[in-house]
């Protein structure tokens, strides 16, 4: 593993043994991409950024706790859903990426744009 497997895994890398690191929905590029590229079928390059990722951003933006409090307001009825989501929105808006979270996803992308030969790719961001 390179110093950013920690961050970001390559869909061309990932398998359905991947879906705790990565999620589900980036698994399934990976196993998109391993089998339909026999097939001739060409899946979008890209890459996902690990649950790793995720946890280490919402301590730096000590985000777990606000957002646990929001999900009590909610379950608790003193707060609509419609409420608590724009809340916990607002929240990940305000977040700052840890600066190895931050170099590894633009190393990334610097790497996938050159993949595709051109200095800026335009992506496509999944939640």
């Amino acid at each position: 593993m390179g110093n950013n497997d920690a961050y970001i895994r390559w869909f061309e890398n990932l398998d359905s043994e991947d879906v705790s690191r990565v999620g589900g929905k980036n698994a399934s590029m990976g196993e998109m991409i391993a089998n339909l590229k026999e097939e001739g079928v060409r899946v979008p390059d890209g890459f996902a950024t690990t649950a790793r990722a995720y946890r280490e951003f919402l301590s730096a933006n000590e985000l777990s706790d606000q957002i646990e409090s929001l999900l009590g307001e909610m379950k608790n009825e003193s707060k609509p859903l419609e409420e608590v989501g724009k809340s916990i929105r607002s929240l990940f808006k305000k977040g700052k990426f840890p600066e190895d979270i931050q170099k590894a996803i633009g190393e990334a992308y610097r790497e996938l744009s050159e993949r595709c030969d051109t200095s800026e790719v335009d992506t496509a961001v999944r939640s």
